[in-house]
Formats: structure tokens, C-alpha cells, sequence
């Protein structure tokens, strides 16, 4: 199923919290688990939930890159109280090694995924990114995961078909069948 993602316009300028609303594509059971994003910012990302979930923050580049925000180290619990959260997204200094994973160039970051294939596969289309710096992704499900349940399965997921495709796979590669989940997605411009 190929689907388009509204662009956020959100424009991320300065270090204030974003205070309008947050434009986002949204998948999965979301009445169950409620709004998601509420505001943005270059240091943190807040979000609502209606129920405890469990959850798990990506940055995808354009390239199809995927960063993990959260949970990044072992320890991380990735239950959330119902209500407001937020997730720091500054550069967080990680106890465990940079992930190692076969085929792929090894990663400067802990939680950084770059894709792996040809130049054919890895990289999407030019008209995928609409100019789009990237995009934030919020996958809530009521399973528990571990940021190394993440980095395994992401290990083996295919690149192919450009940054819309590989956001519209996370769920399938991360939640098990038969498990509510919701996945919240929004584009973002940095100038």
C-alpha cells in the first residue's frame, strides 16, 4: 500500500517549542492510544498519549537513514504513563558500543542504522523528500521493545523504495501480529 505523507511545515528555527499544532500522518489504532505528536523542538519531541504504550522514536533522513532516539541503551523502559511525555533528542552519550551490523558500514552513533544495499536500493527517489529535511516517526504498541529488538529487526529490513516505503514498513518489522499499535509520522524542514 503506498501511502503520502502531509508535509508538517513545521520549520524548525529556533530552539522554542513548536506551538501550533503538529501536522502528522497517522497509522494503526490511534484512537486507541491518542493524539501523538504535540510539539516539536531541536531538543525534544513531546507527545500525548490516552493509555500507557510502549514506545519507540525514529529519525529518518530523506536518504533513508534511520536513527534511534529512544529507547537507545538496554536499560531504557519503553512504557509511558498516559498523558504528556517528551523524549530528549539532543545528542545522548550511550554507555553501549556503536551497533556493528553485518553488511552495513559501522555507525558513529549508537541507534544509527544506515541502509544497506546498492546505490540502487539504498537511496530513494529524488520527489520521495519534497524537501523535507526528515521525519519524525513515533511507534507506539501495547508489546514491549528493547533498543536491541530494534536494532536486530532493523538489521534485516529492506530499504527499498525510498524514506515513504521505509516509514510504512516500521510497523510490520517491529510490532508482532496481533498487537495494537499506532505509528505517528512528521516531516520536517530545518533551515
Amino acid at each position: 500500500m503506498t501511502t503520502r505523507f502531509l508535509v508538517a511545515a513545521l520549520v524548525v528555527t529556533s530552539p522554542a517549542v513548536a506551538s501550533a499544532q503538529v501536522v502528522q500522518n497517522v497509522h494503526g489504532d490511534v484512537a486507541h492510544f491518542g493524539e501523538g505528536f504535540t510539539a516539536i523542538s531541536e531538543s525534544r519531541v513531546d507527545f500525548r498519549l490516552l493509555r500507557p504504550a510502549n514506545v519507540a522514536l525514529f529519525w529518518v533522513t530523506p536518504q533513508g537513514r534511520i536513527d534511534l532516539f529512544f529507547p537507545v541503551r538496554s536499560r531504557d523502559k519503553t512504557l509511558k504513563r498516559a498523558g504528556n511525555s517528551a523524549i530528549s533528542v539532543s545528542e545522548i552519550p550511550s554507555p553501549i558500543q556503536a551497533p556493528v551490523i553485518s553488511g552495513a558500514p559501522v555507525s558513529g552513533r549508537a541507534g544509527q542504522f544506515t541502509p544497506t544495499g546498492s546505490l540502487l536500493t539504498g537511496r530513494p527517489a529524488e520527489d520521495d523528500s519534497g524537501g523535507v529535511s526528515g521525519y519524525w516517526v513515533l511507534l507506539t504498541s501495547d508489546t514491549p521493545i528493547t533498543a536491541l529488538d530494534i536494532q536486530n529487526k532493523l538489521a534485516l529490513m529492506s530499504r527499498e523504495g525510498g524514506t515513504l516505503a521505509i516509514i510504512d514498513r516500521l510497523p510490520a518489522v517491529l510490532v508482532p501480529q496481533n498487537t495494537l499499535w499506532a505509528q505517528y509520522v512528521a516531516g520536517v524542514v530545518l533551515r
